[in-house]
């Protein structure tokens, strides 16, 4: 999840009931009246409503965590709003600011000619899935994004002032998306997204359907970020098969500066280090990182937040997740320099600025455009295998 808001976004923290209730109303910015037909939702879930003609709503069976409370309508802008849930039950008052007040930043941008057509294949690669993921994922509206390419930054921008909408048959999900961020650095083989989805689970009266669906959702989670987060937040990484170690980033000199060491034997050298400087010293030709043998546990990965309901992940170096649970897809060993099919999942974790990310217990977490993630997660974290933050596995 990424957490950022635009600088005609209003902004401001609220705390809501423990009670699993959050309830408000909905005004125009300018005439103070109540507005109906608004659109409210959690982003990343599938609790959401429709503002009544008195411009109120309720929204219900919330669990604890920090969301981000989304208000659009065609006529406004949209207002995303920090909220926690768990804390306080004060109703709210979202002031809507009428679009008719400020162009937006994509109605008087430049962009590409025939963007989709030049550089659609990308969008779904990097944003939906690789075709074998995407399969059963319909994007159903890509003639509303614009893209605009820089050729001298080599990066890839797409936006929109519309919603995005996917049917996901594979899951059972209908995602709308707000799209705030997209960007492919092709010079640095990175990329980013953030933006606001919300769930609508596809309705069946087959048994067989539903039941197909479960079972999907479930491989899906198995082994995600998602879980992964939710693990370490309950402290139950190690029960749900997640393993940790440090990944040390080496170059060249210091490469040849181990091997100097070790020439004359490891007799002289720390125990504590000794792995490192093994793995260094037998590193593969063009490597640059070698992971260690010893796990990390959760105490040195999580500390309790200021924030309530948040606890603080940060680490040094970097980290490589490996979930036993869960063996590399088929279709991602394919895309490995060397096949590596029966291996367990893993992902390189680091942080771009070092600053910590802030998890909460549904799962989520802020500061995201902060972790980078690379290997099996870098892969397959794509809108096509999303899932709602109130997904919760059935046993």
């Amino acid at each position: 999840m990424k957490y950022t808001l635009s600088s005609i976004l209003l902004l401001f923290s609220i705390y809501v009931s423990a009670q699993s209730k959050l309830s408000g109303s909905v005004i125009d910015s300018e005439t103070k009246k109540p507005l109906e037909g608004i659109s409210i939702f959690l982003s990343h879930t599938t609790n959401g409503t429709i503002s009544n003609a008195k411009g109120d709503f309720q929204l219900d069976h919330l669990k604890p965590g920090k969301y981000e409370l989304v208000a659009t309508s065609l006529n406004y802008e949209d207002n995303i709003i920090a909220i926690q849930i768990g804390l306080s039950n004060e109703p709210i008052t979202i002031s809507m600011n009428p679009t008719a007040n400020q162009l937006k930043e994509v109605v008087v941008e430049s962009y590409d000619d025939n963007g989709w057509e030049r550089w659609g294949d990308s969008f779904k690669s990097y944003f939906v899935g690789s075709p074998v993921l995407a399969i059963n994922c319909l994007f159903k509206n890509p003639e509303v994004l614009k893209f605009k390419f820089g050729a001298n930054s080599n990066k890839l921008r797409a936006f929109t002032n519309e919603k995005l909408i996917f049917e996901n048959t594979e899951l059972g999900y209908r995602i709308i998306y707000l799209l705030s961020k997209f960007e492919i650095d092709f010079n640095n083989n990175t990329f980013s997204f953030k933006g606001y989805p919300f769930f609508e689970e596809m309705k069946s009266n087959k048994p067989k359907q539903i039941a197909e669906w479960n079972k999907a959702r479930k491989q899906v989670y198995i082994g995600s970020l998602r879980h992964f987060i939710r693990s370490l937040y309950n402290n139950s990484f190690i029960k749900d098969g997640f393993e940790v170690r440090t990944v040390m980033n080496v170059n060249t000199e210091e490469i040849t500066r181990v091997k100097e060491l070790m020439k004359g034997g490891n007799k002289n050298l720390n125990k504590d280090s000794l792995d490192y400087y093994n793995k260094v010293h037998n590193i593969g030709f063009e490597e640059t990182k070698v992971t260690l043998n010893p796990l990390v546990t959760r105490d040195m990965l999580v500390s309790t937040a200021v924030e309530s309901n948040a606890k603080t992940f940060y680490f040094k170096n970097g980290l490589q997740v490996m979930n036993l649970n869960k063996k590399i897809p088929n279709e991602y060993a394919k895309t490995l320099p060397v096949y590596r099919g029966n291996e367990f999942v893993r992902t390189d974790l680091s942080l771009r600025t070092n600053s910590p990310i802030f998890i909460y217990p549904n799962g989520d977490f802020y500061n995201g455009l902060e972790l980078l993630t690379d290997g099996y997660w870098a892969w397959s974290e794509k809108v096509s295998t999303m899932l709602p933050s109130d997904f919760m596995p059935i046993k």
